[in-house]
């Protein structure tokens, strides 16, 4: 199974380890080298005050769908969570984010770490969501058979987002009520739970689902039954004929006819020891069971803590923070490929320019996001195009530029050019 593409657009390469690897690339002319830098340097600046916007406009959709938010601030209702929902999906695919279809990371079994059978439950959601980035494969070395262990060559997804909504009171229906509750562990109705996680193998997605819980996979049910079988059935064969004895000398002492011998009162103590016995091999077999199944749930929360980057609000801001990294390493790229070149250079040279160099730093195939980049840099005014190619400024005067924009900002020494 395959979730992520390894030819999505995600650059992995933090800002200023791209930045220091186009330097060492060479191919500019001196005075652009000694520029590029503070260009990129002033280039981020504008784009994360731009960014700024978008998120507080983010928080303000989803401050009422928080789980922690104040009563006085919540909101009930399908049209919220819907609104907050569009530009959440916006924000993703702004940082390069794809959404899995529906269903492909509940496959019903973990197959690397922990190993499980889970099973899901939709009650009282609404909607769960899934959506990845980046895709690569590592070799891990993963435990089998008690000590055993072997080294397995797997799929793994860079980055993994969850966007779980919750029903509203009024959709829950009396019949599921306790159970749902139980389920959500004190998340209220209607709240929308948002998580972030690093590093998941494809083959674990299905534990990041929200209704994930271990089932007993057979071969356990088995290891406990078996002993369970064998211990009790030749105590229950023993048992059944001293049980009579004892309903006998019960039905007598409470006023039935007919007299008790001291063998059948010594039979009707061992019945009653007897029965003592299997209660106390029925407890412990029980226990047994409980602890396999916390053992279970403790594989389960391991695969998901230790992977676990953000929650809630503080996706929000990672969010965000991501996609403004990503619009700036794709502007960077496409201006330093065009001042390379020194010559005006087609949409497609520009990405192939920029696909190559990022190949060598990511040791990846990325399908590098041309059309984004360009708007940007035209809109930012760095780039002009002639036809169906594009030139781009020299550093100089793109420091200029970016320096106008960036003084455009803020005009409040002059409130008559603010007018």
């Amino acid at each position: 199974m395959t979730v992520a593409s390894a030819h999505d657009g995600y650059i992995p390469a933090r800002k200023g380890e791209l930045i220091a690897a186009l330097a060492r690339a060479g191919g500019l002319d001196d005075a652009d080298a000694a520029r590029f830098p503070a260009v990129a340097q002033l280039l981020a600046a504008i784009l994360h005050h731009e960014s700024h916007e978008h998120l507080e406009a983010l928080k303000a959709l989803y401050d009422p769908l928080e789980p922690e938010a104040p009563a006085m601030r919540h909101v009930t209702g399908e049209d919220a969570f819907r609104a907050f929902e569009t530009a959440f999906a916006d924000a993703l695919a702004k940082a390069n984010f794809t959404e899995l279809a529906q269903g492909v990371a509940d496959v019903g079994r973990t197959q690397l770490y922990a190993d499980l059978k889970l099973k899901t439950s939709d009650l009282g959601i609404r909607s769960v969501r899934y959506f990845v980035r980046g895709a690569h494969t590592e070799t891990v070395a993963v435990r089998r058979l008690f000590v055993f262990s072997k080294t397995v060559t797997a799929p793994f997804v860079d980055d993994v987002v969850v966007l779980v909504a919750f029903k509203d009171e009024d959709e829950i229906t009396k019949r599921t009520r306790r159970r749902v509750f139980k389920m959500r562990r004190g998340v209220r109705p209607g709240a929308v739970l948002l998580k972030r996680f690093r590093n998941v193998a494809e083959e674990e997605l299905i534990s990041l689902h929200p209704g994930a819980t271990p089932a007993m996979p057979r071969r356990d049910q088995v290891i406990l039954a078996a002993p369970a079988i064998a211990g009790g059935l030749p105590v229950a064969l023993q048992l059944w004929p001293a049980l009579s004895v004892l309903f006998a000398v019960i039905a007598i002492y409470f006023g039935a006819q007919g007299a008790v011998s001291q063998s059948e009162l010594h039979k009707a103590v061992a019945a009653l020891s007897g029965l003592i016995a299997v209660g106390a091999f029925v407890m412990r077999q029980k226990l047994k069971y409980e602890r396999q199944t916390l053992l279970y749930q403790k594989r389960l929360s391991d695969t998901v803590y230790f992977r676990n980057l953000a929650n809630n609000s503080g996706v929000i801001d990672s969010l965000v923070n991501a996609g403004e990294e990503q619009d700036t390493k794709e502007a960077l790229l496409a201006y330093w490929a065009l001042r390379r070149a020194q010559t005006p250079l087609t949409k497609a040279e520009i990405d192939k320019a920029a696909e190559d160099v990022l190949a060598s730093i990511a040791a990846r195939t990325i399908d590098f996001e041309i059309s984004d980049a360009l708007a940007k840099l035209e809109r930012l005014g760095l780039v002009s195009r002639n036809g169906d190619a594009y030139s781009a400024l020299p550093c100089v005067e793109a420091l200029k530029t970016l320096d106008a924009v960036w003084d455009g900002f803020f005009s409040y020494a002059h409130p008559q050019a603010a007018e």
